[in-house]
């Protein structure tokens, strides 16, 4: 992932007007986006039509889309916070990071409802309502799991993980969301309860 990608990707999230450029390019068309029009006001935009020189294929047209309803979701946070949200999620030892690990989970993501949820995640955040760590976790989950299995934590409390048919069971333990305990006292298999949470309560409403 191209640097100045990173760099750019981090001043388009803390435009002061990026809640009304967003709404601007909610419904955003193949033509618009071929020509030069508002999309070149987000950083980002300008910069990835730059290393797309060649020109803009499907596949790129789908990565925009994602990222204009990962930022119409993101703009939901005040200006104040969102000026040093990327700074929030570094690494120690691994900066200037954050903005390209977005950026790399944003390109991966199959649908555009995961763009938005990812958004909202990162509204909680910066509004502190999860950790650093949980964010990145989050998203690890949401990139990972196909998008019924996300829906389907909705349900969690009511679902005995050891009846779940064994393929999403073995989904939801690869992302974490799942660990299985052998010992006398044990039911087996266990959801882990604060990322369970984070999704049905928060996530998604």
């Amino acid at each position: 992932m191209d640097k100045n990608l990173s760099e750019s990707f981090k001043n388009t999230i803390s435009l002061d007007s990026l809640g009304e450029m967003a709404k601007e390019t909610a419904e955003v068309t193949l033509d618009s986006l071929l020509s030069e029009g508002v999309l070149k006001e987000f950083p980002i935009i300008g910069s990835l039509i730059g290393v797309w020189k060649t020109g803009i294929a499907i596949r790129d047209y789908r990565f925009i889309n994602k990222l204009l309803s990962f930022l119409a979701e993101s703009s939901k946070l005040s200006f104040e916070k969102r000026l040093q949200i990327i700074e929030r999620l570094e690494e120690e030892g691994y900066q200037s990071e954050a903005g390209e690990k977005i950026l790399a989970i944003l390109d991966q993501l199959e649908t555009k409802s995961k763009a938005i949820i990812l958004g909202k995640s990162l509204v909680l955040f910066g509004n502190k309502e999860i950790s650093k760590e949980e964010f990145w976790r989050v998203a690890y989950i949401i990139e990972k799991l196909p998008m019924s299995d996300v829906l389907a934590l909705k349900s969690w409390r009511s679902t005995d993980l050891n009846a779940v048919e064994d393929i999403r069971k073995s989904l939801y333990l690869s992302v974490g969301l799942g660990a299985f305990v052998l010992d006398f006292s044990s039911e087996g298999f266990y959801w882990h309860k604060r990322l369970c949470e984070i999704f049905e309560c928060k996530i998604l409403l």
